[in-house]
């Protein structure tokens, strides 16, 4: 169990370093995150620690967890790669394996890429290499 001292740590961090730019807002910094992309390959792989805040009440990293790492790591990518803004439109997570400690690694890759809709998908691993969860999302490019 996470003693309060522990988590309030955590919250105070991540909300003194969080601002408004696409690596830092505050769930980005609660959970961790540790953002790397391969430009030549085109992917975002994101790391973060498995923590108490992330598991569901049967002691296991939350699905809604999952789907809000593997989002972010295709959002990313196309902040990265591309030359406007891109919203998440249909996602779609299937889950395989569970997890409650450790690290954990998503990583997301375009399946077709075009001007106005992309199709994404993005796995997600443990530090021994299972595969805990896949999701697939449609984004669409908007106007600001």
């Amino acid at each position: 169990m996470m003693e309060k001292k522990e988590f309030m740590g955590l919250v105070e961090k991540a909300f003194d370093e969080r601002n408004f730019n696409p690596e830092s807002i505050f769930l980005f910094k609660l959970f961790q995150f540790d953002f790397q992309y391969d430009d030549e390959n085109r992917t975002c792989t994101i790391t973060c620690p498995i923590s108490e805040v992330m598991l569901n009440p049967s002691g296991i990293v939350h699905g809604g967890v999952y789907t809000f790492l593997t989002d972010t790591a295709m959002g990313h990518l196309n902040f990265r790669l591309k030359d406007a803004p891109y919203v998440s439109l249909e996602l779609k997570t299937s889950y395989f394996k569970a997890a409650s400690t450790g690290n954990i690694t998503a990583t997301a890759r375009y399946t077709k890429e075009g001007y106005k809709v992309c199709f994404m998908e993005c796995e997600v691993h443990n530090e021994e290499g299972d595969l805990l969860c896949k999701t697939s999302g449609t984004f669409y490019r908007y106007k600001k």
